[in-house]
């Protein structure tokens, strides 16, 4: 009975005993994995600034958690706020959202774009639903500078804006 036993349980004993590469990787290295969209766009993390003459922009990005990133960016004219958003970068399973809150604008109601392209060095987010913009573009064109855009028509005209950032040190 006991020879019966131990050929029973040997064959499970032994798989149970087998290295299972999956559970013994370490859990950042899963965790990297799950959010590598996430860590494409690491490089935003930061203040970002662009002053020209009485005109001054910032742009700051910081980590939430390891699906979610949040800015907060602003304009001056002669030291008047003349615009302020809010934006939530998040990784939901396989998709990249950017969700924008404008001040005075859509009703106070959060927009959410997309991305449909991280090619080329360039990050598309579009929401075709909305009116203006339909697409914002993040680019990292070199070290510590961000070239971001938003794009669309207005009373069906083509129509791109640009934003040129330094990182702030």
């Amino acid at each position: 009975m006991k020879k019966y036993l131990l050929v029973i349980f040997l064959p499970l004993l032994l798989n149970s005993c087998k290295n299972n590469s999956e559970a013994e990787k370490p859990e950042k290295e899963i965790t990297a994995k799950s959010f590598e969209k996430m860590n494409q766009l690491k490089w935003l993390l930061g203040t970002w600034t662009n002053e020209s003459g009485e005109e001054f922009s910032q742009e700051s990005w910081s980590k939430e958690n390891d699906s979610m990133f949040t800015a907060f960016s602003f304009t001056q004219v002669a030291n008047t706020t003349v615009f302020a958003e809010t934006m939530a970068l998040e990784q939901k399973a396989d998709s990249l959202l950017l969700t924008v809150a404008a001040a005075n604008q859509n009703d106070e109601k959060p927009i959410t774009f997309k991305m449909i392209s991280s090619e080329n060095g360039q990050f598309i987010f579009e929401n075709k639903n909305h009116d203006f913009p339909k697409r914002i573009i993040y680019t990292n064109p070199v070290k510590d500078s961000l070239h971001a855009w938003i794009e669309g028509t207005v009373n069906g005209e083509a129509k791109k804006v640009d934003f040129y950032f330094s990182r702030k040190n």
